[in-house]
């Protein structure tokens, strides 16, 4: 594993530029098919621009990142494993791990037990650049570690009435746990002119209704090379780089990785 070998490089480089890691909370309001296509795709386009990238699967289905057969996090930190032994590198480049060994619904653990998980999380997370969570809001309404309130949450929709209605929902449930804070607001399956109108209004709703404020993030256009590129095992940045979908996933990977905030900036400038 490269990046847990980068162990004191990662140190150094904390102590050196004051570094912290990028981390995504990613919910979703589509349907699961396209919902397993993003996180692998979004993770394999920032590994390619050079970022040590973790996904960490807490949410329901394990089996797309390869670690349904690993040890979880949990496991780590109650004591039965070293760390090194629930991380693996998957298929599409990047390194992945899951949380839980069981699906969320079906845990009862302490306030102790959580603050170790909370502890390894942090561990882990300090050797990467971006640390991507693919996850669900437990019965509570709640994100499965707390800490990860204090970091980006991005809701991934589709332009479907259903899908929209479901993201404010998500936005009202960890507005109700947490208060007023951001989300980042990706559209998938969308045109860039769909996915402008979709976000301004629900942004439109989110401030009046909640005060609270959106981030457009982008669109993930409709393109069929998603798919080809799933069915031979890839991601679609790798198989075919030139096409619209790919194109879409690295300007996002580029918005969320903190080594180009000067083609951010660029980006944002051009809509002055």
């Amino acid at each position: 594993m490269h990046s847990m070998q980068h162990d004191q490089a990662a140190g150094l480089r904390q102590i050196m530029t004051g570094h912290q890691p990028k981390i995504v909370s990613v919910l979703s309001a589509i349907p699961e098919q396209h919902k397993q296509r993003f996180i692998p795709n979004l993770a394999a386009s920032l590994s390619l621009q050079d970022s040590d990238v973790l996904v960490v699967q807490a949410g329901v289905d394990s089996r797309q990142y390869g670690v349904s057969g690993l040890p979880a996090l949990s496991d780590v930190a109650s004591q039965r494993l070293s760390i090194n032994q629930s991380v693996k590198s998957s298929k599409f480049g990047f390194l992945a791990t899951k949380l839980h060994a069981q699906k969320m619904h079906q845990l009862a653990t302490s306030d102790a037990e959580k603050h170790a998980l909370g502890q390894v999380f942090e561990q882990l997370s300090s050797l990467f650049e971006v640390v991507l969570v693919d996850t669900d809001l437990n019965k509570q309404h709640q994100l499965p570690l707390a800490l990860l309130n204090e970091h980006d949450i991005m809701i991934q929709l589709t332009c479907e009435p259903e899908s929209i209605k479901e993201a404010y929902t998500l936005i009202k449930k960890v507005y109700s746990q947490v208060g007023r804070r951001s989300f980042g607001i990706i559209a998938s399956s969308a045109s860039d002119e769909e996915a402008a109108a979709t976000f301004k209004n629900i942004a439109y709703v989110a401030r009046n209704y909640l005060q609270v404020e959106l981030e457009f993030m982008g669109a993930i256009p409709s393109d069929q090379h998603l798919n080809r590129a799933g069915k031979l095992g890839r991601a679609v940045v790798d198989a075919f780089p030139l096409t619209h979908a790919a194109k879409a996933f690295k300007a996002l990977a580029q918005r969320l990785n903190y080594k180009y905030p000067q083609a951010v900036e660029a980006e944002l400038a051009s809509f002055v």
